[in-house]
């Protein structure tokens, strides 16, 4: 038996130390466990997820990690991306090589596309397909339509063609006859339409008719000599009425008076091919493809990065620009991933009193290389995205809202959401069921749920397809714990009319929090080994100033008698107090410290 009651040593100095008894024959000794505040039930609840992608931790309640063919873009509701249709030529077979651009012909309403080949004409005949054009137009690398007339650059080298009708195309005669790109704005005095081009590698110059001679044609004006000559010029464009020009390493602002006005500087050691690459406009703002991401220049010419992968959390994404759109309501951006590309449907929008981006990831090209992408309208009711697809080309379709207006949904589709770490990331956690609310659900439109937890790298099942209507809880076929979990729904459908919808997500579970254990001790002055009672007090003040932790053991339970194997870490909670004690007639008073020592949960030697 042991013949003092606990043990502590702190630093190198181990005492034996004894408690008072109390008048009711028990040691003034207590232990007090507390149990911090945690979720009693653990519930996992997502009714909204129009935040978009990006987010690793379950933070914003509307916000997720990633996706794949899905569309989150309307308030409460989740549902498939849209059907990719697949477009060849009319004999059914791919295009000669990847798309390099699309144009809408305004003046045959007709779409064009153009390879490093050729150019094909849609829909001829209503046949919903590509046709060759007649004159065969290689290298293309850029189309615009100027005053009715489509033309089709081909390099720095090769002089460029023009087309009526989109099918017989005339090459030009004019002496600076050259050009890789073309843009059209009005004049200096907007009094007319001037036609622009650019070439290899900082040449600019403008013309009000880029026909032949014989057809009317006018000589380009002298050249205006964009930065220096070691970077290409990639593109021009507007920004609140100042004509653009971006190169591999800057951008430049090119006056009516010839002045040039370099601007971002810093891209001189960030150049790069895809700078400026691709442009687009969308609600007073202009958006360009910046090395891997992406930039905004908006009202008086001020700059911001920004983009699907960008100011997103660390969810292992990279990649880089290969086509930008718009329409009135959204921005579209392909993005390479390395191995994939995907289409991400984007605005930026108000929620509580800031500005943020909202990207869902929205079509998904799979491995299918992609270089362009283009927004076309048909007509008043038929909106399309097309894109390169490979050596063929897709397009989806676009409606404001496609489960009412019978839209073409994709096949399937996921979402993961964002990692929960319930209200302490180390506690033991358990999950067991989950509540959907699904609308559209039915034999051939199913909602299956996986899972990810802790260090997985792919998902697991844990509720099998459910082909239900309604809202209704599925119990796992097993509980879950871990310290982190993410949930993924997919989404399948055996018909491209219909897609099920989720409108509610919730996992219910349980948490088990650490408890906080505390010693309350009052130790006697008059130890044997104590002989004066100021020893014991600098003792143990020595423990609420110590920056280590300190040993405790109650000798009375260990099998020893000394503490050496069965004590816990624990820290002083407050500076000890001298207490005096007052006890019956029987005993005289005791002189005691009274300390508050609080377990520790570490292991050390």
């Amino acid at each position: 038996m042991a013949s003092h009651d606990h043990q502590l040593k702190i630093g190198s100095t181990t005492k034996n130390l004894d408690l008072i008894m109390g008048d009711d024959g028990n040691k003034m000794y207590m232990v007090d466990e507390q149990v911090p505040q945690y979720q009693d039930p653990l519930l996992i609840t997502q009714t909204d997820w129009k935040g978009g992608h990006g987010q690793h931790d379950a933070d914003m309640p509307d916000s997720y990690f990633e996706g794949q063919s899905i569309d989150t873009t309307q308030p409460g509701r989740l549902f498939l991306g849209p059907l990719i249709n697949t477009v060849l030529e009319s004999d059914a077979s791919n295009l000669d090589s990847a798309v390099v651009c699309f144009m809408w012909f305004a003046a045959t309403s007709e779409l064009l596309c153009a390879t490093a080949g050729k150019i094909y004409r849609y829909d001829v005949g209503s046949d919903g397909e590509w046709t060759l054009a007649s004159t065969t137009v290689a290298g293309v690398t850029s189309m615009v339509e100027f005053n009715g007339i489509a033309y089709a650059g081909v390099g720095s080298s090769t002089k460029y063609w023009y087309s009526a009708d989109g099918d017989t195309w005339t090459q030009t005669d004019l002496t600076d006859g050259y050009a890789l790109g073309f843009f059209v704005s009005s004049n200096a005095a907007s009094t007319s339409n001037v036609l622009w081009k650019w070439k290899n590698p900082n040449e600019i110059a403008s013309t009000s008719d880029g026909r032949t001679v014989a057809g009317g044609g006018s000589q380009w004006t002298t050249p205006a000599y964009i930065g220096d000559t070691s970077a290409n010029v990639t593109n021009i464009f507007l920004s609140n009425d100042d004509l653009l020009i971006g190169k591999t390493d800057g951008l430049y602002h090119y006056d009516s008076n010839g002045g040039v006005h370099p601007k971002l500087g810093d891209l001189k050691h960030n150049r790069d091919t895809q700078n400026f690459k691709y442009v687009t406009d969308w609600q007073s703002a202009v958006y360009f493809s910046l090395i891997t991401g992406m930039g905004e220049i908006y009202a008086q010419g001020s700059y911001e990065p920004m983009g699907p992968i960008t100011n997103i959390d660390d969810i292992g994404k990279t990649g880089t620009c290969v086509g930008l759109s718009s329409d009135r309501d959204f921005l579209y951006a392909a993005i390479d991933e390395g191995t994939n590309t995907h289409i991400y449907k984007g605005k930026e929008v108000r929620r509580n009193n800031e500005l943020r981006w909202e990207w869902c990831p929205w079509v998904y090209l799979a491995t299918n290389a992609c270089a362009t992408i283009k927004v076309v309208q048909h007509s008043s009711t038929d909106r399309r995205l097309w894109f390169g697809y490979g050596t063929a080309t897709g397009y989806v379709k676009i409606f404001d809202d496609p489960v009412a207006e019978s839209g073409e949904f994709a096949t399937s589709g996921w979402i993961r959401m964002s990692y929960n770490y319930g209200t302490n990331q180390y506690w033991d956690k358990l999950v067991q069921s989950v509540v959907m609310e699904v609308e559209g659900g039915d034999t051939g439109e199913t909602v299956q749920v996986k899972y990810r937890k802790d260090t997985d790298t792919s998902a697991t099942q844990c509720v099998a397809a459910a082909a239900t209507n309604g809202t209704f809880r599925t119990m796992f076929s097993s509980a879950l714990s871990f310290n982190r979990i993410q949930f993924e729904i997919h989404l399948a459908s055996n018909t491209t009319a219909n897609t099920p919808e989720v409108k509610f997500f919730q996992v219910w579970g349980v948490e088990k929090p650490t408890t906080v254990r505390t010693h309350l001790c009052t130790y006697k002055v008059d130890s044997k080994q104590f002989e004066r009672g100021d020893t014991l007090r600098t003792f143990l003040r020595g423990g609420r100033a110590s920056t280590t932790l300190i040993k405790f053991a109650d000798l009375r339970f260990s099998p020893s008698g000394t503490g050496s194997t069965d004590y816990v870490w624990v820290v002083m909670n407050k500076t000890p107090k001298e207490v005096e004690i007052k006890h019956t007639r029987e005993r005289l008073p005791e002189l005691g410290v009274a300390v508050e020592l609080r377990e520790v949960a570490f292991t050390v030697s």
